[in-house]
C-alpha cells in the first residue's frame, strides 16, 4: 500500500449533493481518495454511525441530527447496513461511488468512521449513563465500522482501506476537567475498536485516528493505531516519545499542515515553514528526522465543509504543493543515504 508521500483529506466536503461530493473527492487526490462526508446533518459521520440502530430515531431533531433514546438503545443492530439504508436511502452512495470510481492505480481509499470517544460523549450528553455510554459506543463503532470496511472489500476486492476514527471529542482531553481518563480512552474505547477494525481487513489496510486539535497523543498512539492524523504544530514535540514509538512500529503520520479555521494565503511557503518547524521541534526532542519525513503525509487540519467549493479546492492545491515538497525532501534524504 503505497500511500507515503501522498496528500490526503479528512472527509468533510462543501457539498450537499452526492455528485458534487464524489467528483470533488476523486479529483482531489486520485491515488488516495477519501470517502466524502456530505455537508448535511443526516449524512454526517454521527448520523451514518447511528441511523438504523435500535433506539435511534431516524427522523432526527429539528436540525436533522439523530435522536438517541437511552432506554431502547441496542448496539447489536449497528452492523446491519440494510437498517442504515432503510433509515437513510442513498446514505452509502458516496462510499460506493468513490470505491468503484477510483482509478485502477489507486493506492488506497480513506474511510472516515465516527470515533468511539466522540460517540460516548454524545451518548452521555443524551442521557446515557457514562459506563453504559462507553460500552455502547465501542459496540456501535466496532460493528458499523467493520460493516463499512467490509462493504469496501466486497465492492472492490483487494482494495487497500485506511479506516480512520474521527475523534473531535478528543480535543482537549489533556485538560483536568475532561470526563474520561487516559486509561478509559486508550484501553476501553480506542483500543477495542482499533483491534476490531484491523481484524476485518481482508486485504491491505490500516486503522487510524484523526484528532483535529491538542490531545493526549500518548493515549492515541497507545491504542494501536497505525495511522495518526494530527495538526502540524511545534508544541506536538512534547509528545516525541509517543511519536517515536509509532514510527518505530512502522506507523504513518498525516500532518494537518493546511489550516481550515482561518483565511488562507495564496502561497504554500508559510505553511511549509510551519511544517518544517514542527519537524525540527520533534527532531530536537529525539525523533529520527529521516524516518519522520519518510513516513509522513500532508493533510488539512480537518474537514472542508466550512469552505465554498473554490476555497476547498484551494486547500487541496496547498496540500498537493506541500506533499510534493515533502516527497522531494524525502527523495533527497534517500539519495543521501544511498538508498
Amino acid at each position: 500500500m503505497e500511500i507515503l508521500g501522498l496528500a490526503t483529506t479528512v472527509g468533510g466536503v462543501p457539498f450537499v449533493d452526492v455528485d458534487g461530493a464524489v467528483d470533488f473527492a476523486l479529483r482531489a487526490h486520485d491515488r488516495f481518495p477519501t470517502v466524502p462526508v456530505l455537508h448535511r446533518c443526516d449524512r454526517s459521520l454521527a448520523a451514518l454511525g447511528l441511523l438504523g440502530v435500535e433506539g435511534v430515531s431516524p427522523a432526527g431533531d429539528a436540525a436533522g441530527a439523530p435522536v438517541v433514546e437511552p432506554g431502547r438503545l441496542e448496539p447489536g443492530s449497528a452492523g446491519d447496513l440494510d437498517r442504515l439504508l432503510a433509515a437513510a436511502p442513498g446514505a452509502l452512495e458516496p462510499l460506493d461511488r468513490v470505491v468503484l470510481g477510483a482509478a485502477d492505480e489507486v493506492a488506497a481509499v480513506r474511510l472516515g468512521i465516527h470515533g468511539p470517544v466522540t460517540l460516548a460523549l454524545a451518548l452521555r450528553a443524551a442521557g446515557v449513563d457514562l459506563e453504559a455510554a462507553v460500552r455502547c459506543a465501542v459496540e456501535l463503532v466496532a460493528e458499523r465500522g467493520a460493516a463499512l470496511v467490509g462493504r469496501v472489500h466486497d465492492l472492490r476486492p483487494g482494495c487497500a482501506v485506511v479506516a480512520v476514527l474521527v475523534e473531535p471529542g478528543l480535543v482537549g482531553s489533556i485538560h483536568p476537567t475532561f470526563p474520561l481518563g487516559r486509561e478509559v480512552v486508550r484501553e476501553h474505547l480506542l483500543a477495542p475498536v482499533v483491534e476490531a477494525l484491523a481484524a476485518v481487513h481482508t486485504g491491505p489496510g490500516l486503522v487510524g485516528i484523526h484528532v483535529p486539535g491538542r490531545t493526549d497523543w500518548e493515549a492515541v498512539v497507545g491504542a494501536g493505531a497505525a495511522f495518526v492524523s494530527l495538526p502540524a504544530q511545534p508544541e506536538v514535540a512534547s509528545w516525541a516519545p509517543a511519536i517515536t514509538s509509532l514510527l518505530d512500529a512502522g506507523g504513518v503520520l498525516a500532518w494537518g499542515a493546511v489550516p481550515v479555521n482561518r483565511p488562507l494565503g495564496l502561497q504554500a511557503d508559510p505553511l511549509w515553514r510551519s511544517l518544517s518547524a514542527t519537524f525540527a521541534a520533534l527532531s530536537a526532542e529525539g525523533v529520527d528526522p529521516v524516518t519522520l519525513r519518510l513516513r509522513s503525509l500532508v493533510s488539512p487540519t480537518d474537514g472542508l465543509e466550512g469552505f465554498d467549493p473554490p476555497g476547498a479546492g484551494r486547500v487541496v492545491d496547498l496540500c498537493t504543493d506541500l506533499s510534493s515538497r515533502l516527497r522531494r525532501q524525502s527523495l533527497a534524504t534517500r539519495l543521501s543515504l544511498g538508498a
